[in-house]
């Protein structure tokens, strides 16, 4: 059965009356998309989205996505936020969307927040994760990692982890826009990082997961190259801290780790949406008792 029609779900909204906007959580494999802003020429998530959008009102607003993503950078949960000009049951506006989107990009939840709700500038922590594999051969069945050979220096990345939390400048780890944005106060809240490893069949996986209030350009990636400079045995782990202490005036610190081991877990808004999951079928409502006495025979 197909889903319930246009028509049939999404009645016009009165005259006068107020039309909401939607927040939707998006699931994107970064592989096929160069990031998440509107480009000329290039696909993006909000390219894509927008598409989307205007298959089913051809007077949706352009989406405004919660955190930019680079070209190959991955989201499990990437917020984005969009009006109408119709009234949608969240659920029915999942479905209708998915039905539009391609196979690398879906919306797993949608809320319905108010007219003035702004994604982009709405306070929120977020939450990202990097994966590396450290095996003899290429992971040909998991591109979502950064392959590397051989660490010989695997067991510092845990303490390297720990002299990021905190309110400071890590600006020697990020990429410069060169644009008026270089020049805004770099200090942010870090509120976490860790690195984890694991071991399966085909060798060793090493999990690193930050928390932040916000990051700079392409520092995530900045972070995980330097520490896994180190742990290839071609820094001192001091050579971090020395970075870190010295902000942009110093010489970085190993390459950019590539996008394609990154991935945006979630984002934690302080004050959390109506959230709705998609389902195929909502859960029936329960009907009031029947008072009517029984026909007589």
């Amino acid at each position: 059965m197909g889903f319930p029609t246009l028509s049939a779900q999404c009645p016009a909204a009165e005259k006068g009356t107020a039309v909401p906007s939607y927040l939707l959580d998006l699931q994107c494999d970064g592989a096929g998309f160069h990031g998440t802003q509107i480009q000329a020429s290039e696909r993006t998530v909000q390219s894509v989205l927008f598409a989307a959008l205007h298959q089913l009102d051809p007077a949706a607003s352009a989406p405004r996505m919660a955190s930019r993503l680079d070209q190959g950078v991955s989201a499990r949960a990437l917020p984005a936020s969009c009006r109408l000009q119709r009234v949608w049951d969240p659920n029915i506006l999942g479905l209708a969307l998915n039905q539009h989107l391609p196979n690398d990009l879906v919306v797993t939840r949608v809320a319905v927040v108010a007219d003035d709700f702004d994604c982009l500038g709405i306070p929120c922590t977020k939450h990202y994760s990097y994966i590396v594999r450290e095996r003899a051969v290429q992971p040909v069945l998991d591109r979502h990692c950064w392959w590397i050979r051989e660490l010989a220096q695997r067991d510092c990345l845990a303490a390297l982890a720990t002299h990021i939390p905190g309110r400071k400048d890590l600006s020697a780890f990020a990429c410069l826009r060169h644009d008026g944005r270089d020049d805004h106060d770099p200090v942010r809240d870090y509120l976490s990082a860790a690195w984890s490893s694991s071991t399966d069949l085909d060798g060793l996986r090493h999990d690193f997961t930050i928390s932040g209030r916000g990051f700079l350009y392409k520092q995530i990636r900045g972070l995980v190259g330097a520490m896994i400079h180190i742990a290839l045995g071609r820094a001192h782990p001091d050579d971090f801290t020395a970075a870190i202490a010295a902000g942009r005036q110093i010489v970085r610190l190993g390459n950019t780790a590539p996008p394609e081991g990154l991935c945006l877990m979630r984002v934690e808004f302080d004050n959390p949406p109506p959230w709705e999951p998609i389902l195929v079928r909502k859960p029936p409502t329960t009907n009031p008792p029947n008072d009517r006495p029984p026909v007589q025979r």
